[in-house]
């Protein structure tokens, strides 16, 4: 006779964080981005004292040249519109395909080599050769947003080790930070 159930445990969410050193006392408010946001997502300050996330986008394949769709993991929250950059060339989504389990196909020809597991940023506007993010990052979230939620106090980090091959962000945002290390 079976007195007990047993639950499969969940799956393991990754480490993303080496180590903290500073962060803003109190945390900061930040604004619902509409989807869900795990810790080490860079953030910007807005006029009203308030802080807005920087989109990632983690390649799930490499992107050659001549590509003219991209795959990135899924949970980034990409939107048609959004201008995604790599370096200083940024280009605008125009279609989503969300039909895979694992990433979303994304239509946007960048137009140069980029590897497997790449960040990409969240820019301003589309650009050749200058192309810089939506706002200028000054922390990373210290711990998991949850969209749809309305703004959320959160803890917000300036100076960190993060795990590069987990970390929601590449180094053209954490080049921008200055004590936030990719290791």
């Amino acid at each position: 006779m079976k007195r007990y159930t047993t639950t499969p445990a969940g799956a393991a969410e990754p480490i993303r964080i080496e180590q903290v050193f500073a962060e803003k006392p109190g945390g900061g408010l930040v604004e619902d981005p509409g989807f869900d946001v795990p810790e080490t997502t860079a953030v910007y300050a807005k006029g009203n004292g308030k802080y807005a996330v920087i989109k990632a986008y983690r390649l799930a394949a490499a992107v050659a040249k001549a590509d003219t769709t991209l795959k990135i993991a899924k949970g980034s929250g990409i939107a048609v519109g959004d201008v995604l950059a790599f370096g200083k060339k940024g280009v605008a989504c125009t279609a989503i395909d969300t039909s895979a389990a694992d990433s979303d196909k994304v239509t946007v020809t960048m137009g140069v080599d980029i590897p497997a597991g790449s960040v990409l940023y969240q820019a301003k506007a589309e650009s050749a050769d200058a192309a810089v993010p939506v706002g200028t990052p000054v922390y990373v979230t210290g711990n998991a947003l949850a969209g749809g939620m309305g703004e959320q106090p959160l803890r917000l980090v300036n100076g960190a080790n993060l795990r590069k091959e987990t970390a929601c962000m590449g180094d053209d945002i954490a080049g921008q930070m200055k004590n936030i290390t990719l290791v």
